[in-house]
């Protein structure tokens, strides 16, 4: 019980840390759709803080032979800063909770920072500058090595997909394409994260990302997401040994819902259903759910 008190602590922290606004920011921008950090169209000084609880569960290795199951809670702090109308700049700080449980029932329950990630995007075409239907952006960022190795009792890593983070200095680079059609938009990103070196000599493999999501906003205070997220993995390395279990790829079918509560303050909910696996090894991912606000500053 403990645990879940941080994790709603953490979940409504931008509330407590936010100061007072004078105006909401989808008047500020000329548009009422509502989107959470990283959808968001940039505005000179334009400040948002969010706060996100996702849930996952993981299955690695042969089952009744050396299976792994995970369950894991990550809290999400982020603040976005828009120092004019064509560049977002985001910073995003993990707190993971993940309990390993192994075929023999010992269980390791574990509390760990994930990697800080630093984002930025710029606005490189747009159809008109206010209230834009047409966004065209470029991505770049980085993960730091604010993560720790995580090990199992005889003092060996556990599995590349158990980590928190990679705890290595990881690139980011994307673009994303964002239309806005009132009760209407669609949102489409795609990234690629490189993974260096990191701790205890371990090596995530590159991960491509891509995301396509629609959202219908019937009323002002309400919107529905449909959308689709698919990720294809290179293999890990452990001390220099390929980890059987990682690399492939995945597709997403997910649903989601936005709500806006109070003038500056949003409200999500998405569930991702795996759809599609073809992940190497003995690996399988189930449900993943993200509950979140976002505190417009």
């Amino acid at each position: 019980m403990k645990g879940w008190y941080w994790v709603i602590v953490a979940l409504f922290a931008p509330l407590w840390i936010a100061a007072e606004a004078s105006a909401c920011g989808t008047c500020a921008v000329g548009d009422p759709t509502l989107t959470i950090v990283g959808f968001e169209q940039p505005k000179g000084q334009r400040v948002r803080t969010s706060g996100t609880v996702r849930h996952r569960n993981d299955r690695i290795g042969e089952p009744e032979v050396d299976e792994l199951r995970l369950a894991e809670q990550r809290m999400e702090l982020a603040l976005a800063y828009s120092p004019t109308d064509r560049w977002t700049l985001s910073l995003m700080m993990p707190l993971v909770h993940r309990l390993v449980s192994a075929v023999n029932l010992a269980e390791a329950d574990i509390w760990a920072p994930g990697d800080l990630e630093f984002r930025t995007r710029a606005v490189v075409w747009r159809d008109r500058k206010f209230a834009p239907r047409h966004l065209v952006s470029l991505i770049g960022g980085l993960e730091f090595p604010t993560s720790s190795i995580e090990r199992d009792a005889q003092g060996v890593p556990l599995p590349l997909e158990f980590q928190a983070g990679t705890g290595s200095w990881d690139p980011i680079m994307g673009a994303s394409y964002t239309m806005f059609s009132d009760p209407w938009s669609v949102y489409v990103s795609s990234t690629v994260i490189v993974p260096t070196q990191g701790t205890a000599d371990t090596k995530a493999g590159t991960s491509f990302r891509q995301t396509a999501l629609g959202q219908f906003q019937p009323w002002h205070f309400l919107a529905f997401q449909l959308g689709a997220e698919f990720r294809i993995d290179q293999p890990g390395y452990i001390q220099g040994v390929r980890d059987p279990n990682t690399g492939g790829h995945i597709t997403y079918g997910t649903l989601g819902v936005v709500g806006l509560p109070h003038e500056k303050v949003i409200l999500h909910f998405t569930a991702a259903i795996p759809m599609i696996q073809r992940l190497d090894g003995q690996h399988v991912e189930g449900l993943a759910i993200t509950a979140g606000l976002v505190y417009e500053i």
